[in-house]
């Protein structure tokens, strides 16, 4: 049986100053204070479930419409998607793909302000009663453009810190990979043994330089015995 559902969300959200107490909007040499009004948004919502057929099911939940930049605490036009493929060939194999996407466009010029994407694998497999194997990889892209006061003086946000130190607002690209591991063997009640790996790697600091850098490695085990008397 697949499930499907519509709906139209219909909301208002009031500016916060303590939240953006650090942004500022840098007109020539001098700062002015950054004020934000109240943000009208207008989103729609459907959500999609499919049946499980020969093993292969999906479902979707998709978020779009008028929303809040918080980027930059302006109106925008903004898609969240959340979607999942799942695959059981077999009692012993699961297989689940999902893939979430944000995305943050300018109302004034269409330009994005913010665009995230995260596709993970996972794979579980139940090889004996005993043993037991999974794998779960996730790539994570995050870009955001310079800040500024869009809708409004569309002049450039810069961060003040307590010490009045100003930095202006960068582009920002990530991009990010994990890997994680494991094995598991289970050969009675109360015995077990975990290992696993993962790794994270990441883009390097020089925005020229390709690829990517690992950043991190880790290993782990777990031994637990039941004694019985």
């Amino acid at each position: 049986m697949n499930h499907t559902g519509f709906s139209v969300l219909f909301e208002r959200y009031r500016f916060d100053p303590p939240f953006y107490s650090t942004y500022a909007v840098r007109d020539g040499e001098a700062l002015r204070p950054f004020v934000g009004p109240t943000l009208p948004n207008l989103d729609y919502v459907v959500t999609f479930d499919t049946p499980r057929v020969h093993g292969v099911s999906a479902n979707v939940f998709v978020i779009w419409g008028r929303d809040e930049n918080f980027f930059e605490w302006a109106s925008a036009n903004i898609v969240y998607a959340t979607s999942a493929l799942l695959w059981r060939p077999t009692e012993r194999l699961r297989v689940d793909f999902n893939y979430n996407l944000q995305t943050f466009a300018r109302r004034t010029d269409g330009s994005y302000v913010g665009i995230r994407r995260i596709p993970r694998l996972r794979i579980e497999y139940q090889a004996t009663r005993s043993i037991f194997l999974r794998y779960v990889g996730e790539y994570a892209t995050n870009y955001q453009d310079a800040l500024r006061d869009d809708s409004r003086t569309g002049l450039p946000i810069v961060f003040v810190a307590a010490d009045g130190t100003v930095t202006p607002s960068s582009v920002v690209r990530q991009r990010t990979l994990r890997n994680d591991w494991l094995f598991s063997y289970r050969p009675t009640p109360g015995t077990v043994l975990f290992a696993g790996y993962g790794n994270a790697l990441s883009n390097p600091d020089d925005p020229l330089e390709r690829g990517l850098r690992r950043t991190r490695d880790g290993f782990f085990l777990k031994l637990s015995y039941l004694f019985r008397m």
